[in-house]
């Protein structure tokens, strides 16, 4: 193509283009009384009665009007009306200027589209862009919602506003107080920036950046939102999603749901939780917390943690932690492959080569069941290779093993002992000085060991039961150990940020 042939398709898109965007004129379409007043050098057109202007598909009303027919545009007062398409706009004045096709309504101005009005003292109309604009106080009324703002940005055709300064939405059940509102009307989705309140008759919201449907009842939450449901659970997170209809909630990110009707909580890097039935699962540092007892949380961490609503007490839980399972509390420690907690028993068990220790004891077996009470030790069972160990100085160590054993507490501390089948015991007599007198051994179908101070104190045999005392420095090392003896004071959490290290 010749240099001469683009220069002229180039100047016949400008003609096109100039052509598409060039002003059309306001044509006066009626008025009773028409005057000029030239004599003081005004350039319009003085208009009376029933006056009517249209400028392509909008036409306007108005009782009397200032025509600026050279500026293509025009002033107009009392009872003004403007009809473009499905919307009406009413005030007391109205100015439109047909070149930038911006109308400019003043005093008691009134907006409506379809089912929706929105009330203001001014509003600039942009048709070219499709929208308008306030900035003296708003208020947008619709049979689904009612919006208030200082400032307000509403778009006829797709139907979505935004709203600005001491915003308050209206919307079935649900009140929004917010400094920032996007309001989709197609999709009902309100999105708030900055801080926002979401109330609602199941859950109160707080918020800096949130997007929820107030007829479905769904959204979602950013920035460590908090919702507060009506039973006084709190959760929060990095997002939430949350849906009122699947009575469902799903958070990422450093996830933390309190309930104060159960005293319990959870916490993790990912949460999945449903409310009737009551169910959830927890991974990623996942941390189960009991705060039943105010003076003594329980916290337990697994690698997954899954809980669901007791059949017989809904108020009550039963709660399933696998891999790397540990427990911390003030009066115990635990550590296994999996636990499972059934509140409405108060039973802990713990398996997959499990240890509990209580005070200075550490207990060992195939299974482990604690009872509790307000969240500290009652009795426990221990199934298969039960193993207890006290520690009394550097290598020196009570210890009990046998088959099977039922312990029993007192003020949170290891009282009483029984242990059934093949038992055995080994431990460290001293006098009233604490000075060694010897090494007292025991075997023998069921031993019954009572504990004074924290410390195995005397032993009740059955009378098959046989034992022997070995003066100090008597015993080998070796024998000092009964069979399975295994000590794990280093796996031992100390604090409840323990129960995250393996």
């Amino acid at each position: 193509m010749s240099l001469l042939k683009k220069t002229y398709l180039f100047l016949l898109l400008c003609i096109f283009a100039a052509s598409a965007n060039a002003a059309t004129n306001v044509i006066l379409e009626n008025s009773e009384e028409l005057s000029f007043d030239k004599e003081h050098g005004r350039d319009y057109q003085i208009l009376r009665g029933n006056v009517r202007f249209r400028h392509e598909n909008a036409v306007m009303y108005c009782d009397s009007a200032y025509f600026y027919d050279t500026n293509n545009s025009f002033d107009a007062f009392g009872n003004c009306r403007v009809v473009q398409d499905t919307m009406t706009m009413v005030s007391n004045t109205m100015y439109y200027d047909g070149n930038t096709r911006i109308i400019k309504v003043r005093g008691g101005a009134v907006l409506h589209n379809g089912s929706m009005t929105l009330t203001t003292d001014w509003l600039d109309f942009y048709r070219d862009a499709n929208y308008g604009y306030y900035a003296d106080g708003g208020h947008l009324v619709d049979p689904q919602f009612d919006i208030v703002s200082k400032k307000g940005y509403y778009y006829p055709n797709s139907k979505v506003s935004f709203f600005k300064g001491d915003v308050t939405m209206l919307s079935g059940e649900t009140k929004i107080l917010t400094d920032s509102l996007k309001f989709d009307q197609k999709q009902n989705i309100s999105s708030v920036f900055g801080p926002s309140t979401i109330y609602h008759t199941d859950y109160t919201i707080e918020t800096t950046h949130a997007w929820t449907n107030t007829v479905d009842r769904y959204g979602r939450l950013y920035n460590h939102s908090v919702l507060t449901n009506k039973n006084g659970g709190k959760m929060t997170a990095d997002s939430i999603y949350f849906s009122s209809l699947t009575n469902t909630v799903e958070m990422w990110g450093d996830a933390l749901a309190l309930d104060d009707s159960t005293h319990t909580g959870f916490s993790g890097d990912y949460a999945w939780m449903q409310n009737n039935p009551g169910k959830g699962i927890v991974v990623g540092r996942a941390c189960m917390m009991d705060f039943t007892n105010p003076e003594d949380t329980m916290f337990v961490h697994g690698d997954t943690i899954k809980y669901r609503q007791s059949t017989v007490d809904t108020t009550k839980r039963e709660l399933f932690a696998f891999h790397h399972v540990k427990l911390f509390s003030n009066d115990m420690q635990a550590k296994g492959d999996s636990m499972t907690y059934i509140e409405l028993d108060s039973l802990i068990r713990l398996d997959g080569n499990p240890v509990l220790w209580s005070d200075e004891s550490q207990i060992t077996g195939d299974t482990i069941k604690i009872f509790t009470k307000d969240n500290k030790p009652n009795w426990m069972h221990i199934r298969g290779n039960a193993f207890v160990i006290q520690q009394q100085a550097v290598d020196c160590y009570d210890q009990l093993n046998g088959r099977e054993a039922k312990g029993y507490f007192k003020n949170s501390y290891l009282d009483k002992l029984d242990m059934i089948g093949n038992a055995m015991s080994l431990y460290y007599a001293q006098d009233e000085y604490n000075k060694l007198i010897g090494i007292n051994k025991c075997e023998g179908q069921m031993l019954t060991i009572f504990l004074l101070n924290r410390k195995m104190d005397r032993i009740k045999m059955t009378p098959a039961s046989k034992g022997k005392m070995y003066p100090p420095g008597k015993m080998s090392e070796k024998e000092q150990k009964l069979r399975g003896f295994n000590w794990r004071e280093e796996e031992r959490p100390l604090c409840k940020e323990d129960i995250f290290k393996w």
